[in-house]
């Protein structure tokens, strides 16, 4: 979730209001078992979409997907309901006032002095995403550690108030999930284009070159065999191409992710224009590359 506020404005009477973020506020084992799930519903639809690709066209005349994907699909819906239903359990908001920070969660409150903090640690492995925690001088960690996908406004912020506590942060770390906050900011509408409306344009395709091929027509199917199995026959290339993209994408993610970290990591002051420059590539090689493949595979 994006950070709200991210600077403090005056009030009315003339006091300065604290900068308020909205965040998750997760304990060690409730991140733990975040990060689990997190996993889990990778792995699993990468598995899904591996057996749809491999073992749904096997020369049969109607192929269909492997009934075993429909369970893997359940347990995805499963996975992603329990994560946020975590979410849900976790939301919180996070303050920043001048002498202290302020978490409150789920009708508890916990007033830090910033005094009683040494440091700024951010997550460097970012499950189940980007966050920080604090480091006390006793020198144990504070029981809930906020996850905030932006962490450079809340650490602005507190450097208002103690800029050496918010220098503690590592600026690579910072800058990446910066980066990536700011310019990758995918809504269900962006998955639901990517994910469900574009397959269809490669799985038309080859669902009419079939009709031609195998019925002779484009409605030969639905002629010779009725209105369920045509549709049943078009929803399969969907789904076949639907896994196609899920492993692309992945494929494409992967080092777009480690682009980014590396630049951050050698420049901070340049990771926008990094990572700017790995999500068009990665966009121009999944909408454009992936239709020229496939018209220079079948087609050419």
């Amino acid at each position: 979730m994006h950070a709200a506020d991210a600077s403090a404005e005056p009030s009315a009477d003339g006091r300065i209001i604290a900068p308020r973020f909205q965040v998750h506020a997760y304990g060690r084992v409730p991140r733990i078992l975040g990060a689990v799930l997190q996993v889990l519903l990778v792995a699993d639809l990468l598995y899904l979409s591996l057996l749809i690709v491999f073992d749904t066209f096997t020369g049969a005349l109607n192929p269909t997907p492997p009934a075993q994907a429909g369970w893997l699909a359940l347990l995805a819906l499963v996975l992603f309901g329990l994560l946020q239903l975590l979410r849900w359990f976790s939301a919180a908001t996070f303050l920043v006032e001048p002498e202290r920070l302020v978490l409150e969660r789920r009708g508890d409150r916990f007033e830090i002095p910033l005094s009683s903090v040494v440091s700024i640690q951010l997550w460097r492995l970012p499950l189940p995403g980007a966050g920080l925690s604090l480091r006390m001088k006793s020198g144990r960690t504070f029981q809930y550690s906020p996850q905030v996908s932006d962490p450079l406004p809340l650490l602005e912020a507190l450097g208002r108030h103690n800029p050496e506590l918010s220098a503690t942060a590592r600026p690579s770390l910072t800058a990446f999930a910066h980066a990536r906050a700011m310019i990758v900011r995918q809504r269900w509408y962006h998955l639901a284009f990517k994910f469900v409306l574009f397959p269809l344009l490669p799985a038309g395709i080859m669902f009419r070159a079939n009709q031609y091929i195998t019925y002779g027509g484009p409605f030969g199917q639905y002629q010779m065999y009725g209105l369920g199995p045509y549709l049943q026959s078009l929803g399969t290339y969907w789904t076949f191409f639907t896994a196609v993209l899920v492993l692309l994408a992945v494929l494409l993610r992967v080092p777009s992710e480690l682009i980014a970290f590396i630049g951050a990591w050698l420049s901070p002051p340049h990771a926008r224009g990094v990572r700017r420059f790995v999500e068009v590539a990665n966009a121009v090689l999944y909408y454009v590359g992936f239709p020229a493949f496939m018209a220079a595979r079948f087609f050419l």
